[in-house]
């Protein structure tokens, strides 16, 4: 395999790589033409005949059609000639045809430096040298074919390695790459059919020598020509096949990417549609919900103005405390729609202070009016001060008991209990209500989710209120979980440090 390094970007003759580089090439060039030029001399040229100059114009025309292999390494189609050159000549006059013959079409458009032409002519005749010393240490041309082959492989393979070895170095020099990874860019993707399409052509070279003695010049050519022909258009097809591959590689992955953004967007798409749902559930119950208060004052009031009415005072003061209590039913609502706003938008104002939870949960269980009385409050007088946001945790404990409290059948009590625990404090609403499915559990935080759709309606409510109390006592600094059994009823328990985040007192 005659292999070539052309000429790439070079390294700068300063720098290390560019030392090696012209080290190796001055190594290789200087004693290698010393010795062409000492055995030249003892060389009988009448002998040789006009031979040598026959396969040195065969030689020169072939390497006018090199086939590239990797960047700034190409392949010479030269080699089963060569390979037959130095079955027929000796080891040094097979080296000089080689060292002449052996053409480049960059030297011709002179993109090739002399140092670098006279480089690569020399370790192609190096190799030369080594085949013919090699071949005819085991047979001479004209042995028998069982000898003849076996000597020209053996041959063919030192003439391999030394040309792959030393175009392999210099691009290893010249790139800064390890030798073995620039062996393996050199044999393409395909090793084993690259060299044993290689050693198989020196075959060729055999029949090339053979022919060469028995009928001479003219059946060099007839044989040689359609050989160039079919190894230019295997070459061609295997970079080609090489492309395709890469190419393959490249539609596979850009094709997975895609495959991605799809899923991607589908994903998207399907969350979109799940918002949108979510807006048109929430558009309905919120408007159901802001309505059915409004619907009772405005009931109420009309009712208060009748003639009839005028002097009741028990009956006026019973609309009256209804009037209020569905005012405070308005109230709770939109501040849990600003509060769940400014969670969504980062924007919640928080103030941090000392407060007692025993006076929080009075002042909370109070708020509930009628109510009240089915909340059953155990709070020790003992617990630890709490450096935290008074209006948040009264905003937590009252959805809590507001979810209890609707959830449960009406005569059916409400627990709110609390402890001290560790560095922190710990509280728990529960109830006797009607439960939570264990698929459900995940979701009854989740924004706008009611449990149990098929009785919503049953249930008051816009399916904030426990997304929110997550979103406050995370915000605290806190940690909610929930227990549940159907039927039996639900106990959700909150953990709170003593003092607030200080990233959440800063925001406040």
């Amino acid at each position: 395999m005659n292999t070539r390094s052309r000429e790439a970007p070079p390294a700068p003759a300063a720098s290390p790589e560019g030392v090696g580089v012209i080290g190796l090439e001055a190594v290789l060039i200087i004693p290698l033409g010393c010795w062409f030029c000492w055995q030249a001399v003892g060389v009988e040229w009448a002998a040789v005949g006009w031979g040598a100059l026959f396969f040195v114009i065969c030689i020169i025309a072939v390497d006018l059609i090199p086939i590239p292999a990797w960047e700034d390494i190409e392949l010479s189609l030269s080699f089963p000639i060569m390979i037959g050159v130095a079955m027929l000549y000796s080891p040094a006059v097979a080296g000089m045809i080689a060292v002449v013959g052996s053409s480049d079409i960059h030297e011709l458009r002179r993109e090739t430096p002399f140092l670098r032409a006279m480089w690569n002519r020399s370790q192609m005749s190096l190799a030369i040298v080594a085949a013919s010393l090699v071949f005819h240490q085991l047979a001479d041309v004209n042995a028998r074919w069982w000898i003849l082959v076996p000597a020209a492989l053996t041959a063919t393979i030192a003439a391999y390695a030394i040309n792959a070895t030393l175009v392999a170095l210099h691009a290893s020099l010249q790139h800064g790459l390890e030798l073995r990874e620039v062996l393996r860019k050199m044999h393409g993707t395909h090793p084993a059919e690259f060299l044993a399409s290689y050693i198989g052509l020196a075959l060729f070279g055999v029949v090339i020598a053979r022919f060469f003695i028995e009928e001479g010049a003219w059946s060099v050519v007839v044989f040689l020509a359609p050989l160039v022909f079919a190894r230019q258009m295997y070459f061609q097809s295997r970079v080609m096949a090489d492309r395709l591959a890469e190419q393959n590689e490249l539609l596979t992955a850009q094709a997975e990417r895609l495959e991605n953004l799809l899923r991607k967007e589908s994903a998207t798409v399907d969350q979109l549609r799940e918002l949108n749902r979510m807006k048109g559930e929430f558009v309905a119950v919120v408007s159901h919900e802001l309505r059915t208060p409004i619907t009772a004052m405005t009931g109420y009031a009309k009712t208060l103005r009748l003639p009839q009415f005028a002097d009741d005072s028990l009956l006026r003061e019973e609309f009256l405390e209804r009037m209020e209590r569905q005012g405070n039913r308005l109230i709770g609502l939109v501040e849990n729609l600003l509060t769940t706003s400014s969670l969504e938008n980062d924007q919640l104002s928080i103030s941090i202070g000392r407060v007692l939870f025993e006076d929080v949960c009075r002042e909370t269980v109070e708020g509930l009016g009628t109510d009240a009385e089915r909340v059953v409050t155990k709070v020790p007088d003992d617990l630890p001060v709490l450096h935290t946001d008074r209006q948040l945790l009264s905003r937590v404990i009252t959805n809590l008991l507001d979810s209890a409290l609707k959830y449960s059948p009406e005569e059916a009590p409400c627990e709110l209990d609390a402890r001290a625990e560790d560095d922190g404090l710990v509280f728990r609403v529960r109830d006797h209500g009607i439960g939570i499915e264990p698929d459900q559990m995940e979701r009854i935080f989740e924004r706008f989710y009611q449990v149990d759709s098929s009785s919503t309606r049953r249930f008051s409510g816009a399916g904030l209120g426990l997304s929110m109390v997550r979103d406050l006592v995370r915000h605290l600094g806190g940690t909610i979980t929930v227990q549940s059994v159907p039927g039996e009823g639900s106990s959700f328990t909150v953990r709170l440090p003593t003092h607030a985040p200080e990233e959440a007192a800063a925001a406040g």
